[in-house]
């Protein structure tokens, strides 16, 4: 490592074009989607209604079994290729729009309406379906593609990458869900570009001082030594500046001054973890995970996580702070929204877009783009080497 008290290294460093839809595309995007993604949260699936979600560019409906649990299907009736999240669910099947086909949770015909009663032997209900637990045999006319799914900390996760036993790593956890002190609350928003751009935003601090000016980060002109350590498939970047402060409601969080731990910590593929904490008893983490819809446009689950340092009865903060932790941070996601959608109209502006040319504050970001373009080509051998290095830069 070399030393922090050097000046930060002002050579030019050009990467590779990130290839956006060869990202977002389940034929060309390689191993990436050998990992679990976010399909919606699990307050958006109540059980009898679908819902339609685009995932590496494939549509999908989504829905609950007889047992509630999730159910991801490709979003297209194998008789006419009417989208099933035009129908209806009931019993925990699904009926396409058009003429009725039914589907079970294993993506089997179990009926077909214009075949009449005699197809199993099942008397019609009143809405000309079978009746609710009747045992149904499958019908001879194919099934559909069925995608793994796994529910857990509030999230419905899919997986894209066939048989889910061979995923590369578990789903990623909320962090402190469940956990009584701290409070945990998700934002979903769609974002106007790919998955590498928005990891590298959700984890870059110098664009705080610029996107978020007064609401995050004041311009101070201060000097910020950081050290970025990749290893195993992550990013972690923690600065050395305890004196360092959150402009807005970093104030809330921290009346007596603390010194602040600022870590930003990105796992493949497409996940980040911002920890903002004072003490022991006071911080925030910004957890986002990113779903590719296409190769500029992303679905990004968010949980913010916080706790205060105040002794108060939770009824109290959930009727006066909450609102306003709520209200703050969708206003600072939003910038990111609008400052994102700038950087595709660059991206989208002729050749060249992709190819980035950066300084020693982009370390980590070339650190990411190496972990995503190892495993777009297929995510063979070792990966990227691990390494820990110095680096020093300004905001």
């Amino acid at each position: 490592m070399r030393n922090p008290h050097d000046i930060p290294n002002l050579a030019l460093v050009t990467t590779p074009a990130v290839d956006l839809e060869a990202e977002a595309d389940l034929t060309r995007c390689g191993a990436l989607k050998d990992f679990w993604y976010v399909a919606c949260l699990s307050t958006e699936l109540p059980s009898g209604k679908p819902l339609a979600r685009t995932v590496f560019g494939t549509n999908l409906v989504l829905f609950r079994d007889e047992q509630g649990k999730p159910v991801a299907l490709r979003d297209r009736c194998l008789h006419r290729n009417a989208r099933l999240s035009a129908g209806d669910v009931f019993h925990g099947r699904i009926g396409c729009p058009y003429h009725g086909w039914v589907y079970d949770g294993s993506g089997a015909v179990v009926e077909v309406p214009s075949l009449g009663p005699s197809q199993s032997g099942e008397v019609l209900g009143s809405q000309g379906h079978a009746s609710a637990g009747l045992k149904v045999k499958p019908c001879d006319l194919g099934r559909l593609q069925r995608f793994d799914t796994l529910e857990q900390d509030g999230l419905v996760f899919v997986f894209m990458g066939g048989d889910s036993t061979r995923a590369r790593r578990p789903a990623f956890r909320v962090p402190y869900w469940g956990q009584p002190e701290w409070t945990v609350y998700f934002m979903v928003t769609r974002f106007p570009n790919g998955v590498t751009n928005l990891v590298e935003n959700f984890m870059d601090v110098p664009h705080t001082v610029f996107v978020h000016r007064g609401w995050f980060r004041d311009p101070a002109r201060k000097r910020v030594p950081a050290t970025v350590k990749r290893s195993e498939g992550s990013v972690l970047v923690t600065y050395k500046q305890e004196q360092d402060t959150v402009s807005g409601l970093g104030r809330l969080f921290n009346p007596s001054g603390l010194p602040m731990v600022h870590t930003d910590h990105y796992f493949v593929p497409n996940i980040t973890r911002v920890d903002y904490m004072w003490g022991e008893r006071s911080g925030f983490a910004i957890n986002s995970q990113v779903t590719p819809i296409g190769p500029t446009d992303s679905l990004v689950y968010t949980a913010i996580s916080y706790r205060l340092p105040y002794d108060l009865p939770r009824a109290l903060v959930a009727r006066t702070l909450r609102p306003l932790v709520h209200w703050y941070t969708k206003q600072v996601i939003l910038q990111d929204v609008d400052i994102m959608g700038i950087q595709r109209e660059g991206l989208l502006n002729g050749p060249g877009g992709g190819v980035f040319t950066g300084t020693e504050a982009d370390l980590l970001h070339a650190d990411i783009e190496a972990y995503r373009r190892w495993l777009r080509e297929g995510g063979q051998g070792p990966g990227p080497s691990d390494e820990e290095r110095d680096i020093v830069f300004w905001i």
